[in-house]
């Protein structure tokens, strides 16, 4: 489940709204109303917008930020709809930046193809670093599951090479990409699970391999 579609469900129970009245107050088709609810999609940044409004609730809160459900003011841009700042009562502001989320990351296509991409997310400025590129890693499996659970958006920063006990994302021999910790011994490369799957085990790999670094992991979206 993830964290619009939480947050959508929780505030239309706690204000007992139907889903036909949220389409009525809000202008956006039922169906569509119903789509966002089961998870099938996402609502745009658009969509949100009216959502929030209709509801009364921060346009931030809804889309699983951290901060006061309390709706003060309206969806400000800074410079486009790939910032946005997310005003609240308290006057402290929420500094987002739009970023693609992946599926994976296929060996021999550019990260950022259209066959990677699966949806757009917010990442807080806050972690932004001056000339870094960023992306989401939707996550797959249960070979990282004491980290992170599947579904969870896995936050990628495209540096490298990645650090000795990091987690970070790389390409093994051409095949697709793998997220592992990270951890060097001698002329090996080890790629460690975290697993409570005791079928994961961990993976060497020595100069005869081609180990290609991806970037690493700074932050993760966890779904409850």
């Amino acid at each position: 489940m993830n964290n619009f579609q939480m947050r959508l469900q929780q505030i239309l129970k706690e204000k007992k709204i139907s889903q036909a009245e949220l389409s009525r107050r809000s202008g956006i088709a039922r169906n569509s109303i119903s789509d966002y609810l089961k998870g099938k999609y996402e609502a745009k940044q658009d969509k949100v917008y009216l959502i929030a409004k209709a509801l009364n609730v921060s346009e931030g809160w809804l889309m699983g930020f951290d901060v006061s459900p309390e709706r003060s003011n309206s969806l400000v841009y800074e410079t486009s709809p790939e910032r946005l700042i997310f005003p609240e009562k308290d006057e402290q502001v929420i500094n987002a930046i739009k970023i693609p989320v992946l599926s994976k990351i296929s060996a021999g296509l550019p990260i950022y193809s259209e066959q990677n991409i699966i949806e757009h997310a917010f990442m807080p400025a806050y972690l932004e670093k001056p000339g870094k590129e960023y992306f989401y890693l939707k996550v797959s499996g249960d070979s990282m599951d004491k980290e992170f659970k599947e579904g969870d958006l896995v936050l990628i920063e495209k540096d490298c090479p990645i650090e000795s006990g990091q987690i970070g994302v790389v390409i093994i021999n051409g095949y697709n990409a793998t997220v592992k910790r990270v951890r060097y011994q001698d002329d090996k490369i080890l790629l460690l699970p975290e697993s409570n799957n005791p079928e994961h085990l961990p993976q060497t790999y020595t100069m005869d391999d081609t180990v290609r670094c991806v970037g690493k992991v700074v932050s993760v979206q966890k779904f409850y």
